[in-house]
């Protein structure tokens, strides 16, 4: 996976400590977190190494974080960037709306800076403007649907899914699930790929746009392995390959739904042999 970083511009040094050590153990990502002070130092390491998103504090010795941020939008195209500022104001924030892609007043909660920053580097999230605490919540409800023709597996899973609070449909057919695809939102559709004579791949086909637009993370599932790769360029989110054990499902979808900790109870089958997992977005 190529390497990606970010470069944390804040004059409060224990701010910036805190706020590089909550990316790097919080994001789902890898990226290399660096932090400078001022903006001279910021244009030291710009011109050393490409930054996939830049978090620039207002006020910054020297020169104003505006100032910078316009000169990085100038000449770093690709480079991402959030201001953050304990001095909001309503020309604040319409200059962030057309120079950045995130605005946060200080103090603000780092679970909403990780928010942001994934709302901010995930390409299927697009906005006019910055995107904005208000921005941040999620009320898709945490909703998932198994298209599974093997009635044990289908129901199995969907008993350990719902013991952890989930809210699970089942989908014994395709039209079925074409049925509940059309219907309702989901936060994860875990698809089998050989439902009889129908494929899963055709459904899948059939609703890319919707589930894009929707957010949905796809799950695609086979005892046969060649079909990683064509999944992939269909664009499934990962490949389980049966047997699937219940722990590596469950750990999985935990991880999909951002899950609080009291429902990351991770279940094991010591006689099943653990599947391989191919996440496409890492």
């Amino acid at each position: 996976m190529e390497q990606k970083n970010i470069l944390i511009i804040e004059d409060e040094r224990n701010l910036a400590r805190t706020l590089a050590q909550a990316l790097r153990i919080g994001l789902e990502w890898h990226f290399e977190v660096e932090t400078c002070e001022s903006g001279e130092e910021a244009f030291h390491k710009l011109y050393e190494k490409a930054y996939s998103l830049i978090i620039c504090d207002l006020r910054l010795p020297g020169m104003d974080g505006l100032e910078l941020i316009t000169y990085i939008k100038r000449f770093f195209l690709d480079t991402h960037v959030i201001l953050i500022t304990g001095f909001g104001s309503d020309e604040v924030e319409a200059r962030a709306d057309q120079i950045t892609e995130g605005y946060l007043t200080k103090p603000f909660d780092i679970l909403d800076l990780l928010r942001m920053v994934q709302k901010v580097i995930d390409p299927r999230h697009k906005k006019n403007g910055a995107f904005r605490k208000d921005d941040l919540t999620d009320d898709t409800p945490h909703r998932i649907l198994i298209m599974e023709d093997e009635v044990g597996l289908r129901r199995i899973f969907g008993k350990v899914l719902r013991k952890s609070h989930y809210e699970v449909h089942e989908a014994p057919t395709v039209q079925t699930a074409r049925d509940l695809l059309g219907k309702n939102e989901y936060k994860v559709f875990i698809c089998d790929i050989h439902m009889g004579r129908e494929r899963g791949t055709d459904l899948l086909s059939e609703f890319r746009d919707k589930l894009t637009e929707t957010g949905t993370q796809v799950v695609m599932c086979s005892a046969y392995g060649q079909y990683r790769t064509l999944t992939e360029e269909m664009g499934a989110d990962f490949f389980l390959q049966k047997p699937i054990s219940l722990g590596t499902l469950l750990t999985l979808i935990n991880r999909l739904m951002d899950a609080k900790p009291a429902q990351r109870q991770l279940l094991t089958d010591e006689n099943q042999e653990k599947p391989r997992l191919y996440p496409y977005k890492d």
